[in-house]
């Protein structure tokens, strides 16, 4: 399947990788209306497209992975069309990321603000430049990430550290963000895409259908109160997982001392 190409938004698959990337360098990588649409479409692709096993996200140069949704927007909608744009364009994105059936990992070159931060709060893995800047800043404009930055940034650094930086629009640097969970790893600009590509060398020693049951089980049971429900979907996932091929291949090579190659089936 060949993923659409759009006009600022980069698709490139390479290895069984997406690059994704939001390019529109004149507004900071600003989600446009078109932008929101095609990530949808490009997910959406991607989701269906087995040939594709992660995804990296990022922003084109070196100022901004994202500075949020395009505000001039807000001027042109009531209330009924915003609550209709807000449910069904970034917030729709973020499900998708969430629920996608392989690894997201967000590469943050530069300033992540508002919708941007929302976006990188559903990806799996965070990977960011020693630049990097991070915030909610929508209180500025009088209203509240509308995306589900208020829902997910408190399960992702804690509520009292999360309702300071949405009730300040604080923003935190990269090591900040480092130090509250909110990001994996730290890198000098220049070497970023390195570790990135580092990091894909080794989720490949691992079964990609076995990081697909992990982002399910994890995004499934995080929450969830009673550890027997949990305990249930993983050992369910795994009773799925133990009959496919790659498991199979996965325990031969461990007997021979070499390594998997797992095909994904």
């Amino acid at each position: 399947m060949d993923i659409p190409q759009f006009e600022n938004l980069r698709c490139e698959v390479e290895d069984g990788v997406c690059w994704l990337t939001i390019d529109n360098e004149g507004m900071q990588n600003a989600l446009t209306d078109q932008i929101q649409q095609d990530l949808i479409t490009a997910f959406r692709e991607i989701n269906h497209d087995r040939s594709i096993w992660s995804v990296v996200l990022t922003g084109a140069g070196e100022r901004a992975f994202s500075s949020g949704g395009d505000i001039s927007l807000f001027t042109k909608l009531d209330r009924v069309g915003l609550w209709d744009f807000m449910k069904n364009r970034g917030a729709e994105i973020c499900r998708l990321i969430e629920n996608l059936d392989k690894p997201v990992i967000a590469m943050v070159n530069g300033y992540c603000y508002a919708g941007g931060l929302e976006l990188v709060l559903c990806c799996d893995i965070v990977y960011a430049s020693e630049t990097a800047k991070f915030g909610l800043l929508e209180g500025r404009l009088g209203i509240l990430p509308g995306w589900g930055g208020t829902v997910r940034l408190p399960r992702a650094v804690g509520p009292r550290y999360a309702k300071e930086m949405i009730m300040t629009a604080k923003r935190v640097d990269a090591w900040e963000a480092q130090r509250l969970g909110l990001v994996n790893a730290v890198c000098p600009p220049d070497k970023l895409k390195d570790e990135v590509l580092k990091l894909l060398d080794r989720m490949r020693m691992v079964s990609p259908l076995a990081i697909q049951a992990c982002k399910t089980v994890i995004n499934t049971t995080l929450h969830l109160d009673n550890m027997d429900a949990a305990m249930g979907v993983e050992r369910g996932a795994n009773m799925w997982l133990s009959t496919t091929a790659d498991a199979a291949e996965g325990v031969i090579a461990w007997i021979q001392k070499r390594d998997p190659k797992f095909k994904g089936a």
